[in-house]
């Protein structure tokens, strides 16, 4: 059952269309960088030029194409694929060939989530592969090596970064497939998912700023928005805050918790 869900998602425009992204943002920031690193001389900041002062090494390349991979259009194209596994096949009654196969509905569930969780590493693969062998290629070695302890822009840290990345998709994934037991249509699991960010982005910045006038309580609600969860990857650079990814495995937990009982309770035509 999982094989079939993955030649489904990689099959579909969304899962190709992800992958292809997935390389193009690694190509195209190493690249990108390798043009902004020899104009340098030219480039100045308060009339001094930013040699020495921006760094261009392959550390650099993997931070920005780790948060270009992470800005807009892979985590949609993760989304639709999401939708399309579960709504899209109730929508054109094709989810009904799975529910009639002597098999428990969660199954079901587990193969789709496997299949789409398989398309989201393998996305991160590709953008950190693409982004870092160029980078090194283009660029060289990162200018100024640090231990993790340190909380330097290693490697090895970023590494981290994009592995946590991986993390914040499965939380997409599982929000997407709990919605997917709500809505019938891919267009409508999106446009939802688009406006409960949307939502949880105006909460967080309510909350921010009630913090920032020093309501402790605000401080402690914004660690479980949607936002700041997602965002656990972020950390790479400083430390990674342990809240978040409590967020973060609360947040799967029961999005595929409440999808298995919607799953197991629908009546699929």
């Amino acid at each position: 059952m999982v094989r079939v869900e993955l030649l489904k998602v990689f099959s579909r425009g969304s899962g190709i269309g992800a992958l292809f992204v997935a390389v193009a943002v690694g190509v195209l920031v190493a690249l990108a960088m390798k043009q902004v690193s020899g104009m340098q001389d030219q480039m100045s900041f308060n009339g001094q030029s930013v040699r020495g002062i921006v760094t261009f090494d392959v550390v650099q390349v993997g931070r920005w194409a780790l948060w270009a991979r992470n800005f807009f259009i892979l985590p949609l194209l993760l989304l639709l694929s999401t939708a399309a596994a579960l709504a899209g096949e109730h929508a054109d009654r094709t989810l009904r060939e799975l529910v009639v196969r002597p098999v428990p509905r969660w199954s079901i569930l587990v193969a789709k989530g496997v299949a789409l969780s398989t398309l989201s590493g393998l996305t991160i693969l590709l953008t950190s592969t693409f982004s870092l062998a160029l980078g090194y290629a283009l660029l060289g070695p990162p200018a100024v090596e640090q231990s993790i302890a340190e909380g330097g822009d290693s490697l090895s840290r970023l590494a981290l970064g994009f592995a946590a990345s991986w993390v914040s998709d499965l939380a997409l994934i599982a929000v997407g497939i709990a919605l997917s037991t709500f809505v019938r249509s891919v267009g409508g699991v999106v446009v939802s998912i688009v406006l409960l960010l949307m939502l949880d982005r105006a909460v967080w910045l309510v909350l921010k700023a009630a913090s920032l006038l020093g309501l402790e309580a605000a401080d402690r609600l914004v660690q479980w928005t949607l936002v700041n969860a997602m965002g656990c990857w972020e950390g790479w650079e400083s430390s990674f805050d342990v809240g978040q990814f409590v967020s973060v495995g609360i947040i799967i937990i029961a999005g595929w918790a409440v999808a298995i009982v919607r799953f197991g309770r629908d009546d699929v035509p």
